[in-house]
């Protein structure tokens, strides 16, 4: 049995302790249960609010689940992907029978992503900043790629240890502090056969220019020609606090292999949020833009809300690329179909839905993403790769069949 208290840190910089899980032993398939309650001071505090409103709703009860699905996803949450998970547990030196979701949850404790901690009953959070400076950038690099290459672990790699092991996603990454505040550092994977830090900066820019709310970014050039790309993370707060980040995946109780629309997004906005007049809209909005673009890696841990007292409200965009896969097919349907149809097939879905100034929002991301080619160059993305999705853009843009 694994024994967690869960600590949530307020926008305020406050610090709150908002509930306890549970966790039994494992067998030999893996296979654990998990409860989870809230504190009875948590329930009684005004500045409470509900870590999923759709799963775990402001009461006394215990909620059960098998590992952390769902009503537990928002736990699930905290942790990173492929990546952090395995800087996390070369880490912390976490053997095979250690490397389920609540050992990892313990081993985060305070330092993941979002507004929760998770530590050992009766410990308290502690001020700690595991990121690296934006002038370890250089080692940063060097040291995931020597990882990638051999997976060994040596002094050098300690400092990406710590700075990597938090942060989401299945590629290199860690997290860097500057002068002008705090960011997620992106870097090239030796698998890349593209020019992925300069296509996820030009996607960026494009997703600006149509109108979609992203987070400040900017790429940095390295030595050896390599380039890292920084995304300013938008959990954090100028007064020192955290913002709490709910997945799409776990408000929509999605586990295993789920069949769900955009449309069953944008209800959950309408049901959820506490904005749906500002963020449905900005929610087709990035759906016509997935479209256009080909960003068909489209999952629901793609698409957060920002949780306080006074409600749910969508986050920024952040993980756009093109169709680097090739896969044409999203992961989110359109209507019934996860090929997407043309801008006037996109208009048509946004008036079905109700979404107000869905025409007008589909031209203008039509009009941005018309400029890949202008906007890939000026970020140095290789030529050959410009023309390369340059093409698939042009036929999502005139909806051609191949």
């Amino acid at each position: 049995m694994i024994r967690l208290d869960i600590w949530l840190t307020l926008p305020t910089g406050e610090r709150l302790h908002a509930g306890e899980l549970a966790c039994t032993d494992a067998d030999g398939q893996g296979r654990y249960t998990s409860a989870f309650r809230y504190t009875a001071d948590y329930l009684a505090d005004p500045r409470a609010f509900p870590l999923d409103p759709a799963g775990l709703p402001l009461a006394p009860d215990e909620f059960q689940c098998n590992r952390l699905e769902a009503p537990l996803m928002v736990l699930e949450d905290a942790l990173p992907d492929d990546w952090g998970r395995r800087l996390l547990i070369l880490r912390h030196g976490l053997p095979r029978n250690q490397q389920a979701e609540p050992f990892l949850l313990r081993a985060l404790a305070g330092q993941g992503l979002g507004a929760l901690a998770f530590l050992p009953p009766g410990e308290t959070p502690q001020p700690q900043d595991d990121s690296a400076t934006l002038l370890d950038l250089e080692t940063l690099v060097e040291a995931a790629r020597s990882l990638e290459q051999d997976g060994a672990v040596d002094q050098a790699h300690r400092l990406l240890l710590a700075a990597g092991s938090s942060p989401g996603g299945a590629r290199p990454k860690a997290l860097v502090r500057g002068d002008n505040g705090h960011w997620i550092a992106k870097f090239s994977s030796r698998r890349d056969e593209v020019d992925m830090v300069g296509l996820e900066a030009a996607s960026l820019e494009l997703a600006r220019m149509a109108g979609l709310e992203v987070p400040e970014f900017r790429l940095e050039n390295l030595a050896g020609k390599r380039r890292a790309l920084l995304v300013k993370r938008f959990d954090l707060t100028a007064q020192g606090g955290r913002r709490h980040m709910l997945s799409l995946r776990a408000l929509l109780q999605a586990g295993g292999y789920y069949v769900l629309r955009y449309a069953d997004l944008i209800a959950a906005l309408r049901r959820y949020g506490a904005r749906p007049e500002i963020d449905v809209p900005h929610l087709y909005r990035q759906m016509v833009f997935n479209a256009l673009l080909g960003n068909t890696d489209d999952h629901l841990k793609n698409f957060w809300m920002l949780g306080e007292r006074s409600g749910y409200t969508l986050s920024p965009a952040f993980d756009l690329l093109p169709d680097v896969g090739g896969r044409r097919e999203h992961v989110l349907l359109f209507d019934l179909s996860p090929n997407p149809p043309g801008p006037d097939g996109l208009a048509a879905l946004g008036r079905k839905w109700g979404v107000s100034g869905a025409v007008g929002i589909c031209e203008e991301v039509a009009l941005g993403i018309a400029r890949f080619r202008e906007i890939a160059g000026q970020y140095a993305v290789p030529q050959e790769e410009v023309a390369r999705f340059a093409r698939d853009i042009d036929r999502r843009l005139s909806n051609r069949t191949p």
